[in-house]
């Protein structure tokens, strides 16, 4: 299983076919930490992301908030503390975040780490998604920031 960040949810759902109800079927069941859900209920009057995926099959929402770490809490936000201490906790060894700080930290415990972009490869890999730049293109028109040779270095590994 797979622990998901607030950012990474509202992207992959934004230019996934199918939304994020593809994601179980391209990299297995996905967890959505309490805080997370918070995040993204939170924000729902400008994303539809939560409606959607409250009830897709294959995505775990849990209804407890976890108790993280202080280290963890002073260090990086909440979500991506939560997504951490979920899969530390629950002995999960995969998170999905794009922030920079929450990705070394994670690495550094131990975690595997992927991203927005990372899964938008293997989605072109998989044949579920046709076009890596045109996903960027779509995630940066809707307000992703994506560094020019992050972007760049996505779409030569896609071969377009």
């Amino acid at each position: 299983m797979t622990v998901i960040n607030t950012s990474p949810a509202i992207h992959l759902h934004a230019v996934l076919p199918g939304g994020l109800g593809s994601l179980p079927g391209l990299i297995g069941e996905i967890i959505v930490p309490w805080e997370v859900g918070q995040e993204l209920a939170a924000g729902h009057a400008k994303d539809a992301t939560w409606q959607e995926i409250r009830s897709l099959s294959g995505i775990l929402h849990r209804s407890k908030a976890v108790a993280i770490h202080p280290l963890l809490s002073t260090q990086i936000d909440l979500g991506e503390a939560a997504v951490i201490q979920t899969a530390l906790d629950e002995a999960h060894d995969a998170v999905i975040l794009d922030d920079l700080k929450a990705r070394r930290i994670a690495l550094t415990l131990g975690l595997q780490v992927t991203g927005t972009l990372g899964l938008l490869l293997q989605a072109k890999q998989t044949g579920l998604l046709p076009s890596v730049k045109a996903a960027i293109t779509k995630l940066e028109k809707h307000g992703m920031w994506i560094a020019p040779a992050l972007a760049a270095k996505a779409i030569k590994l896609a071969s377009e």
